[in-house]
């Protein structure tokens, strides 16, 4: 018990002070190469083990056109897939969860480093949502009112961080969502990629 609350405080903790320079614009965006199918299929790896003990099947898929590596923030982008994920699984007693990944690309000229556009969709069968209630989903501390969310502890701020990370990479959020039945989240982000032909062979 104290070691479960100590992570839920600290959860708590690091969501407070990253929605407050967020709101302060004090939050940077890091941008480094990482490899992307990694990170992906790293943070669903995770999550399928807690499906598995929820009694629920999680599957993961990367278009096979998404670049393997890319130039972003990766410790966000694994932040914004925890959040979804987790809330996931939360919020589905049945059923499964599937997490997708797929791109857009636009090539440049003179820079070897082009521009791809990343789609990424959070679906599952889980309780749904009203939607009525959607506009509260992406703000800060506000948690949908309905009996079947309610049983279900959280903070209110994982979403409306999310919200602001993708848009500080040049992205966007949305949900669709039918009460029970289940619901789609949508994120997308702007990154830089190097494709392997522009890569010139080193000369000996």
């Amino acid at each position: 018990m104290i070691r479960t609350s100590g992570v839920a405080l600290s959860k708590l903790i690091n969501d407070i002070l990253d929605l407050s320079k967020i709101e302060a614009g004090k939050l940077e965006i890091i941008n480094a190469p990482f490899g992307l199918h990694a990170c992906t299929k790293d943070i669903c790896a995770f999550f399928i083990r807690e499906a598995k003990h929820s009694g629920l099947k999680l599957e993961c898929n990367i278009s096979s056109d998404v670049p393997e590596i890319v130039i972003g923030d990766e410790s966000r982008l694994r932040q914004i897939l925890t959040n979804l994920l987790s809330n996931a699984i939360k919020f589905t007693e049945r059923g499964k969860i599937e997490a997708n990944l797929s791109c857009s690309k636009t090539r440049r000229n003179v820079d070897p480093k082009h521009s791809v556009r990343l789609f990424f969709t959070i679906t599952d069968t889980g309780v749904g949502i009203e939607s009525e209630s959607f506009s509260q989903l992406f703000q800060p501390f506000s948690q949908v009112d309905s009996s079947a969310q309610r049983r279900r502890i959280g903070t209110g701020l994982g979403l409306a961080i999310s919200k602001r990370l993708c848009e500080m990479m040049g992205g966007s959020i949305s949900v669709e969502s039918k009460p029970g039945e289940g619901s789609t989240f949508r994120f997308t982000m702007e990154m830089e990629y190097q494709d392997e032909a522009d890569t010139p062979n080193p000369s000996w």
